[in-house]
């Protein structure tokens, strides 16, 4: 490992500072994307009434617990920014944790190290800033496995108990905001096992981890039509080579569109960013063969804490479901063995592979990615009149039902030749969101079509006679304006 250092820089102030540093990359870039990448059903539903939002949320392919946090937020500001809030809080909480679990692998050096992945790789940066339910689903998962480890360490049954009771309710908190909680949690008790604790010690871990899981059969009662979603298609491709590139995001984020301005100097920044994750977990590797027995066997403990992914790989063979985001709530530990590997590395060396990190981190977060498509709102409110159609596309409807004027959602609809499948959001659909043909209405009083779509999708089945009249496009997201004729 590398040298000590001073002794003024104690562990926990240096690692305040890591945390410190994380937080303020965070919170600098909370606004700077506008909602894409399923935000806009979050945004959908958390402004809605408590129960019609756990009524759209039933319907859809998840449990409440996320959006229940995200509807207090929402009411005192639901702005892209204030939708990530809970997402980047738990990005930074999940720093100090990781931490925790490197410093047990090998020691000060490799905790801090571990912060430091945590806190800058482009993956943990780019899903604390989704307002979605992945970063608190993973940091709950990595806390219940500190906890059960801590639980595992006390040696009377009286002292067991209140790490145990807090194990299962940070355990359910985490299966209750993302069922890919659940196997991660699975592989969390496999490492416990691992650990070969007292047989009493290990069926109080396995009670307490069977509790948490089955605490989600109260949800099930009230969502149950999440179940149908099993027979429908899904939009995760097969299990094949694909997996690789789903392996390459646990280190780079999500993948960047080719319509992006700069999108190749942002891929390459992404490949730096797998390079220097792979240099982190091969140092890792070269550690243990020297660190000894004990070592590789704290190793293995992390490994099998990450063999959730085992369980979704296998899944996928019946249905596919190997997308990074569920798998980035498994392998948080993961990230804790690059700190080992940072750690065991040249401090030069290892500085240089964490900014080839960092950069990529801050490119990705600062650059726009998303879909620019609250940016044309305001062009639509200034046009759109009392008989014309706001029309968009499966993939830009949410974000215009969330961020519009109660007048654009009036004559806003899906013009679509026929339902969109589930997982485009429907769930968080009006009744009449969907329509195959221009209404009448529209038709006969003149009024003008306003479509907003990705710039490569079809123009919609429109009336003999309407023209296109405007056009004005953003990155992945294209409003066109169709009138009739003169």
């Amino acid at each position: 490992m590398n040298a000590p250092r001073p002794v003024w820089l104690t562990y926990g102030r240096s690692l305040a500072g890591v945390v410190a540093a994380g937080a303020i990359l965070r919170l600098g870039l909370l606004a700077r994307q506008p909602l894409g990448y399923d935000e806009d059903f979050t945004a959908a539903v958390v402004t809605r009434p408590f129960g019609e939002m756990i009524e759209a949320v039933s319907r859809d392919s998840g449990p409440p617990l996320f959006y229940a946090v995200e509807w207090l937020i929402a009411h005192v500001g639901a702005d892209p920014w204030a939708l990530r809030l809970v997402p980047a809080l738990a990005g930074i909480a999940l720093i100090p944790l990781l931490a925790a679990l490197g410093r047990r692998v090998a020691g000060d050096a490799a905790g801090l190290w571990a912060a430091a992945v945590a806190a800058f790789l482009p993956a943990t940066v780019l899903m604390s800033l989704n307002a979605r339910m992945y970063a608190p689903a993973g940091t709950l998962v990595v806390a219940a496995l500190l906890l059960g480890c801590r639980a595992l360490e006390t040696p009377t049954w009286r002292s067991q108990l209140g790490r145990w009771i807090a194990y299962g309710l940070v355990a359910a908190a985490a299966a209750w905001t993302d069922y890919f909680a659940v196997p991660a949690l699975l592989g969390g008790l496999l490492a416990l096992t691992f650990l070969r604790p007292p047989g009493r010690t290990l069926a109080r871990a396995t009670l307490a981890t069977g509790a948490a899981i089955a605490s989600l059969g109260a949800w099930f009662l009230v969502a149950g039509e999440q179940f149908a979603h099993a027979g429908e298609g899904f939009w995760v491709q097969p299990l094949d080579a694909s997996g690789a590139g789903t392996l390459a995001q646990l280190f780079a984020g999500p993948p960047v569109n080719a319509g992006v301005p700069g999108s190749g100097m942002l891929v390459t920044l992404q490949g730096i960013a797998i390079l220097a994750g792979l240099t982190a977990l091969v140092a890792a590797a070269a550690w243990i063969r020297s660190a000894g027995s004990a070592a590789a066997r704290r190793v293995g403990f992390m490994l099998v804490a990450c063999s959730g992914v085992v369980m979704l790989v296998l899944a996928s063979l019946w249905r596919p479901l190997f997308e990074a985001r569920y798998v980035g709530v498994m392998v948080m530990p993961l990230f804790a063995l690059a700190g080992v590997g940072l750690a065991a590395l040249p401090r030069r060396l290892a500085a240089l592979t964490l900014l080839a990190m960092a950069v990529p981190s801050l490119a990705l977060g600062a650059t726009i990615t998303h879909p620019e498509t609250e940016a044309l709102l305001p062009d639509i409110e200034s046009r759109v009149g009392p008989v014309d159609l706001v029309a968009a596309d499966p993939d830009h409807y949410l974000v215009l039902l969330s961020e519009g004027s109660p007048e654009l959602r009036e004559r806003l609809h899906v013009l679509a030749a026929g339902p969109p499948p589930w997982y485009y959001g429907t769930a968080a659909y009006p009744n009449d969101a969907v329509i195959s043909v221009v209404p009448a209405d529209v038709i006969q009083s003149g009024g003008a079509v306003f479509w907003v779509a990705s710039p490569d999708a079809p123009p919609p089945e429109l009336p003999a006679g309407y023209r296109m009249t405007y056009q004005r496009c953003g990155i992945d997201a294209c409003l066109t304006v169709f009138e009739p004729s003169p």
